[in-house]
């Protein structure tokens, strides 16, 4: 979507200029331009670099950084099995589309339909046209599952100023329209991960008294709906760093399961344990609190919760 478009579109402040100000800010990096629509939101202006500075090249570091690097931004990555683009997750967010009647801006820069900022972008554009009943069907079935647990993936990751701003001001502006649900909340039902069969055979099935094995224990780790949250490289490499171990700089299955096998050779397996031990016991505090902030949020809450616990088990 051109800039000048949604900087036309700004100059007057609406809800529905809310969420597009902040899908723009999730879709693209910041620029120049940029700057005169986000200083609308009290949230995002008060973190935003001064006109002329060179930090907007810091801004489009970090952007790369975090949504490049770390965290992809799309509702299939938190709520599939498989934790993969153009997922089952990604068809249910696009017959969402259909139902609405709504296609995504053509020039919108996305690796698939269930982006962040495109949800939000439509999410903007059935609070203006007065489609409120629609807009919660998006809040309360696809934004209020995922977005909050997005937002505590960049905390951890450190991110520049306006990035943490803009979580938060997102989490905000959707929580906010979010009605309690009408029952107990459970993750969409989609089909099962694909598993890989070599040579046409399928994988061993392991012990059922013996725990799971390594690979298997990795791939919940770095399944969100599984674990409960969503481990970045920077979070393994950061563990890795705390425990002295070498550093392997990889894919997230890489580096996760090198870095237990370095543990092992290091006897750092129970420092390994601790260290994940401690970042599901913050995620579970900081989704308590958010419920706390967003009572309707609370049953949400409960279930990424009790993926946080099942997770404390196995490890």
């Amino acid at each position: 979507m051109a800039s000048s478009t949604v900087n036309r579109e700004l100059r007057t402040y609406s809800p529905m200029n809310r969420y597009h100000t902040l899908a723009r800010a999730w879709l693209e990096e910041v620029t120049e331009e940029d700057l005169i629509a986000y200083e609308g939101l009290p949230g995002l202006s008060c973190a935003l670099p001064a006109h002329g500075e060179d930090p907007l090249t810091d801004l489009a570091v970090d952007f790369q950084r975090l949504f490049g690097f770390n965290v992809p931004p799309y509702e299939s990555v938190f709520l599939d099995p498989s934790a993969m683009l153009m997922a089952p997750a990604t068809a249910r967010v696009e017959a969402f589309y259909r139902q609405a009647g709504w296609q995504p801006p053509v020039d919108a820069r996305v690796g698939a339909a269930d982006h962040i900022g495109l949800e939000l972008w439509l999410l903007g554009d059935l609070m203006g046209s007065g489609r409120l009943d629609m807009a919660q069907a998006l809040v309360q079935g696809h934004l209020a599952y995922w977005l909050p647990v997005l937002a505590r993936t960049l905390a951890r990751l450190d991110a520049h100023a306006f990035y943490a701003a803009l979580a938060d001001e997102t989490v905000d502006a959707v929580l906010a329209l979010l009605r309690p649900p009408p029952g107990d909340v459970v993750f969409p039902e989609l089909p099962p991960a694909p598993r890989y069969l070599g040579h046409g055979m399928p994988e061993p099935e392991e012990e059922d008294d013996a725990g799971p094995g390594l690979k298997e224990l990795v791939r919940h780790l770095l399944t969100p709906r599984q674990a409960g949250l969503y481990l970045t490289r920077d979070d393994l490499g950061r563990l890795s760093k705390r425990l002295q171990l070498p550093p392997v700089m990889s894919s997230r299955q890489r580096m996760l399961t090198q870095l237990f096998r370095l543990a092992g050779e290091y006897d750092e397996v129970e420092g390994l344990l601790a260290g994940l031990g401690a970042i599901l016991a913050a995620e579970d505090a900081a989704y308590a609190q958010l419920a706390e902030r967003y009572p309707a949020w609370a049953p949400y809450a409960r279930l990424w919760q009790a993926r946080l616990e099942a997770t404390r088990a196995l490890v």
